[in-house]
């Protein structure tokens, strides 16, 4: 059998012999030592992982006098290998074992497991359990006490291999490690309430796959707890989405305390099913709310990564121009030479109304921008070589006045398209348009206009081209479009095209 050699004393175990299933965070295997029989919890951590770091909540669980955790006999890193280890006693049972054995428990035998749980959360309140679940509450000498007290927290600062997030017991997970914040006691403080669903109605509150429990724990609202109402009211506090609407373990203990005691003195049917329906109404409104927030993370995330993406395509743009030439003048947002102007307004967040117009948009869009380019009008001399002024008489041309061409550039996708990619188009006009009768002109994907030339309604304003992929494969046809657009600009040869909608064989 392996021999270890720890802080304290040496100790052997039995690979072959192992006390419960492995664990998140290691395995635990029976050993002995001069204490006589011990269970022996090999991390799985290495010293490469942790950095020959101090092994810091054994040493200091097992510095403390504990009535509600399982004591610590000795601790740390083998002298003999690079493994972490945790020497405990062997106690009796888990929490897991006996709802495993029973189905499920007695409110009186519930109630005294959470008492018992709470009053570790309490007795060692400088740490944050963070992995609490039936399977770390175990039966040692006549009480419930926790287990592996502060392991995941080692676990997760020692190393950038293994987060916390990866190794979480899903089915008692808190919303806020799913999303990947910093735990607390209000961490704790759900995963009991997760453990009360299975103490008394015999699983958690939340089952299915480890996407549709972390879905559920996120933005579902839990189902009610069977039994005593005023328990069910309560646990439905504890499984708040938001960790600061939560219930603190010393109010916890109080009201979990008194539960029986209420039911000596029987409560007003009417009053206790309105307070039942407010805490599912409250419970209701806050998954909701979490699910707007979390949709808006994830717009956000959305929104900068198609801006970082757009600023790399215009980018390139730009770069391409620049090459060809000393005389381009150039900034961030615009860029010029000859008669040419090239112009890139920045990506902007767009927020469109499911029922826009009274029908849902063709585009569901989260981004836009505009790109434009401009000819600037012929000057003509004033004078001629000689210093004679000159009259210009007749007919006025395109080239006396500037010309602009805009297109919308919408990071989005289509129930036909389902990708989210970023296009061009632009729009033209039978009537009078916003950009001074040039046309192409561009339009915000939140404009009426920009959604009705998409849809059955019939409209003033229609495509003139697109929408067009413009990133992945598809850029260097932008590229190749825009250069050869700007290269018409230069020489004053850029005119509006003959003919709405534009021909395909234009834009190549």
């Amino acid at each position: 059998m392996p021999a270890i050699r720890l802080n304290n004393d040496e100790w052997t175990f039995d690979e072959g012999d192992r006390l419960g299933p492995p664990g998140g965070f290691g395995e635990v295997f029976r050993g002995s030592g001069s204490n006589g029989i011990v269970a022996v919890k090999r991390l799985k951590l290495t010293a490469s992982d942790a950095a020959h770091r101090e092994m810091n909540i054994g040493r200091s669980l097992g510095s403390r006098t504990l009535d509600h955790v399982v004591p610590i006999l000795d601790y740390g890193q083998d002298a003999n290998s690079d493994g972490y280890f945790l020497v405990m006693p062997v106690c009796d049972r888990s929490l897991q074992d006996e709802v495993k054995s029973r189905g499920v428990l007695t409110l009186t035998e519930a109630k005294a497991v959470a008492l018992d749980v709470l009053a570790g959360l309490r007795e060692v309140d400088d740490i944050v359990h963070r992995d609490l679940k039936p399977g770390n509450v175990l039966y040692f000498e006549d009480r419930w006490r926790l287990a592996d007290f502060g392991i995941a927290k080692f676990v997760e600062d020692s190393t950038s291999l293994r987060t916390l997030r990866g190794s979480l017991t899903p089915a008692y997970g808190a919303p806020e490690q799913w999303r990947g914040e910093a735990p607390s006691h209000a961490t704790d403080v759900y995963a009991l309430g997760c453990m009360l669903h299975t103490m008394l109605n015999g699983a958690p509150p939340f089952t299915g796959t480890q996407d549709e429990i972390r879905e559920a724990h996120l933005h579902a609202v839990p189902p009610a707890l069977v039994g005593e109402p005023r328990l069910a009211a309560f646990v439905g506090q504890m499984l708040r989405k938001s960790p600061a609407s939560r219930p603190t373990v010393e109010r916890c203990i109080e009201v979990i305390g008194l539960i029986e005691a209420a039911n000596a003195r029987p409560a007003h049917a009417g009053l206790l099913a309105a307070a039942g329906q407010v805490s599912r109404a409250v419970a209701a409104a806050e998954a909701a709310a979490e699910a707007k927030a979390t949709l808006d993370r994830q717009r956000r995330d959305l929104v900068n990564e198609a801006s970082n993406e757009l600023d790399a395509i215009i980018g390139r743009l730009w770069a391409s121009v620049v090459s060809v030439s000393d005389d381009v003048s150039s900034s961030k947002s615009s860029i010029s030479l000859g008669r040419g102007t090239l112009s890139f307004s920045g990506t902007n967040a767009v927020q469109l109304s499911n029922d826009a117009y009274g029908s849902r948009p063709t585009w569901e869009i989260v981004a836009g921008a505009t790109l434009s380019l401009t000819r600037a009008k012929f000057v003509h001399p004033a004078r001629s070589v000689e210093g004679f002024p000159i009259i210009y008489v007749g007919r006025s041309t395109p080239d006396d006045r500037d010309y602009k061409w805009g297109a919308t550039l919408f990071f989005g996708r289509s129930k036909e398209d389902p990708n989210y990619r970023w296009r061009e188009t632009a729009f033209w006009s039978f009537g009078a348009n916003r950009n001074g009768g040039d046309e192409p002109f561009a339009l915000q994907p939140d404009d009426r206009e920009f959604q009705i030339a998409f849809s059955n309604t019939m409209g003033a304003t229609n495509s003139a081209y697109g929408p067009l992929a413009i990133d992945g494969e598809d850029e260097d046809q932008f590229q190749h479009r825009w250069l050869t657009l700007f290269s018409k600009a230069v020489t004053g040869e850029l005119n509006r095209p003959n003919q709405m909608p534009i021909p395909d064989h234009y834009l190549r």
